[in-house]
């Protein structure tokens, strides 16, 4: 990548205290495919020249080191590296500490200042209190909503309304006690006269019907039908609120519910990463800001990196890192525990 004999030996130095951080024995270069993919924890990242980037990702079985091109991520961050141009990579995706944190795996010497984690465990601290608070409060408003059955639809209502007027006229039109007599005296006569007095009947009752129905729905919908519109409306108004409120609620109780585990987890994980001896430079914690979920979870998003930032592979066998370091060509060397 250079010939430039001082930045060489600064680059390898590095490198090396990488590999000794992230207790591998040698870098591994990766095969260039137009549809080769890497995911894993960017270790280190140092500028070759104005175009080009010397990365190392921590794959969790090798580190892969890369000739990138463009942008890049902060060093700790879970990142997607693909093909660029030959030969060539680049940072398709990441997902970034934030709080400013600056992770260093790149330091020659063991860290011995953990007092970083103390305002990790802090901040993690107010915001599992805000967020206890915040659920207790959620819930309450919730508890208050209680449970409201959905009303009938407006076409619902229309039909039953239509259907206590059709009963109603059918009671209302019944045979007459002079029409039940005129078709007893037909059938007496026959079946011939009964058969031409019962349709005469039948149609005069039919268009009693008709008019009184008609009548009815007429008034109905003159008279009574806007109230009874306006309330079901109402009704449906108030419902459709409740709901969309009952969901909003729902989700945010889910959303606490999830943080909350979340954060019962970065407390365990706390313990592990004070254990692994980060050197981490800045580090911000805003406690005013526990309220704004995206605040929350860049906290929690930061402890879940660093958690996953932890070298996973077995302790080295080297004693320290001078004993690692590998010469600039040549086979890796781990030298015998002395």
């Amino acid at each position: 990548m250079t010939d430039d004999s001082v930045r060489v030996s600064e680059l390898h130095d590095a490198l090396w205290a990488v590999l000794w951080n992230r207790r591998y024995d040698d870098v591994d270069e990766p095969v260039w495919l137009p549809e080769a993919s890497y995911w894993g924890i960017l270790a280190f990242v140092r500028d070759i020249d104005a175009e080009t980037l010397l990365c190392a990702i921590d794959t969790g079985e090798a580190l892969v080191v890369f000739r990138c091109t463009g942008e890049t991520a902060p060093v700790g961050s879970r990142v997607r590296v693909l093909p660029a141009a030959r030969d060539h990579w680049r940072v398709a995706e990441f997902v970034a500490m934030g709080l400013s944190i600056e992770l260093r795996f790149d330091e020659q010497t063991p860290a011995d200042d953990v007092t970083w984690t103390a305002a990790l465990r802090s901040g993690l601290d107010r915001l599992r209190d805000a967020l206890d608070v915040r659920r207790d409060r959620v819930a309450a408003r919730r508890a208050q909503l209680g449970v409201l059955n959905e009303p009938p639809a407006l076409e619902q209502i229309w039909r039953e309304q239509m259907s206590a007027i059709n009963d109603r006229v059918t009671f209302a039109t019944e045979y007459t006690p002079q029409e039940h007599a005129a078709l007893a005296r037909a059938r007496a006569k026959g079946a011939r006269s009964a058969d031409e007095e019962e349709r005469k009947i039948v149609a005069a009752r039919k268009r009693r019907f008709e008019e009184r129905g008609n009548d009815e729905i007429a008034q109905f919908r003159e008279t009574q039908w806007p109230a009874v519109r306006d309330a079901a409306t109402a009704e449906l108004k108030k419902y459709a609120d409740y709901r969309t409120e009952v969901v909003r609620l729902e989700d945010a109780l889910q959303r606490l519910r999830g943080l909350a585990m979340r954060a019962g987890n970065c407390a365990s994980a706390l313990d592990r990463i004070e254990r692994a001896g980060f050197h981490v430079r800045g580090l911000t914690v805003d406690a005013s800001r526990f309220e704004e979920p995206e605040y929350a979870e860049e906290l929690l998003r930061s402890i879940e990196l660093l958690h996953a930032a932890i070298a996973q592979r077995a302790q080295t066998s080297a004693t320290s890192f001078s004993a690692y370091r590998a010469p600039t060509a040549g086979p890796s060397v781990t030298p015998p525990r002395l």
